[in-house]
């Protein structure tokens, strides 16, 4: 079963619960924000990464972002969702629209949320080029291996042309 469709069987199940007097799911909301939990990134990274579009997300930019900052700002909208989710459920039915249309406001908030942690903002494909070409001895193996794959095509070539002469 794919992610989307477990997120959403979770988010359906809160939903059951939202019925009692209390909202659960703000409370919950509130703990992934305060207390930063290591499995949201990992699933949030996982959910985005079976989306057919590809990910032009500038990492750089909402890693500069002060994550102390983004905290304050998320725990006070969700306190006032807190108060309006007691008259219309509003938390049930945005955490639907997050895991089946996977916006990208969502994952550039988590990006920004776990900035400050050590090792969670995934490597851009730039980056990874840069890295490639700043070692000498990646840059000399791949060249080897094109000319080995360039000479083995000149082979092949040549057999061919020689059979198609037959």
């Amino acid at each position: 079963m794919k992610l989307q469709t477990k997120c959403t069987w979770v988010i359906i199940g809160l939903l059951i619960i939202e019925i009692l007097p209390v909202p659960f799911t703000s409370l919950y909301s509130l703990y992934a924000i305060r207390k930063r939990p290591t499995w949201l990134p990992i699933v949030t990274h996982e959910l985005y990464a079976e989306k057919w579009q590809t990910d032009e997300t500038d990492y750089a930019l909402l890693a500069s972002h002060d994550p102390l900052l983004v905290r304050k700002n998320c725990t006070i909208g969700l306190v006032i969702i807190f108060i309006l989710d007691l008259l219309v459920p509003i938390i049930i039915p945005t955490a639907l629209y997050v895991v089946r249309r996977r916006p990208l406001w969502f994952k550039s908030l988590i990006i920004r949320l776990y900035s400050d942690q050590q090792g969670y903002l995934p490597v851009q494909s730039t980056e990874k080029k840069a890295a490639h070409q700043q070692d000498p001895f990646i840059l000399v193996r791949t060249q080897q291996k094109m000319a080995a794959l360039e000479h083995q095509n000149i082979i092949f070539a040549k057999s061919q042309s020689r059979k198609q002469q037959r």
